[in-house]
């Protein structure tokens, strides 16, 4: 299928918070991707698509923090969010992980505290929960009921507890 790669400026004015942070957003369009762009110059987000014959799909996303720094990755099928999507702090650790399935939450999915300590890990099957839920503690100190220290274990539950 011949490509016709027409490039326009869409001159559009989008408003989000308070006064204080008001954005302004431009928008840059071809036939495979979009930009769209914070007031100061930073990239907002890019949209990648592909051509088919019934248009444009989207099948990939990439959201930026205000900053600039990555916030958000992750792929599309027929409009759905599928694969792996993966959050990021504003300090560019990874927040979330877990893969999409025809839209639904599916398999693992992974919280990181902002210091990059795992948080949690869940398990679901087709959007529902299945399993149990494993948390660890932010900076991973953990003591017994006695008030000594002693080992983390893969959860808050475990033998060594975490006060």
């Amino acid at each position: 299928m011949q490509k016709f790669l027409t490039l326009f400026l869409l001159f559009s004015t989008l408003t989000s918070g308070s006064d204080s942070t008001k954005t302004t957003k431009t928008f840059i369009s071809d036939t495979s991707r979009t930009l769209e762009m914070y007031n100061n110059g930073n990239t907002s987000s890019i949209s990648y698509h592909k051509d088919t014959e019934d248009g444009l799909e989207l099948i990939k996303q990439e959201v930026f923090h205000f900053s600039g720094g990555i916030s958000m990755i992750g792929t599309f099928e027929n409009g759905l969010r599928s694969g792996i999507w993966t959050f990021y702090y504003e300090n560019g650790i990874k927040r979330l992980e877990g893969t999409y399935n025809i839209g639904q939450k599916d398999s693992l999915w992974t919280y990181w505290y902002d210091n990059g300590v795992k948080a949690t890990e869940y398990f679901y099957d087709n959007k529902t929960l299945d399993g149990k839920v494993m948390e660890w503690h932010i900076d991973k100190e953990c003591w017994d009921r006695q008030g000594n220290g002693c080992e983390c274990g893969d959860s808050w539950w475990s033998e060594c507890e975490v006060y």
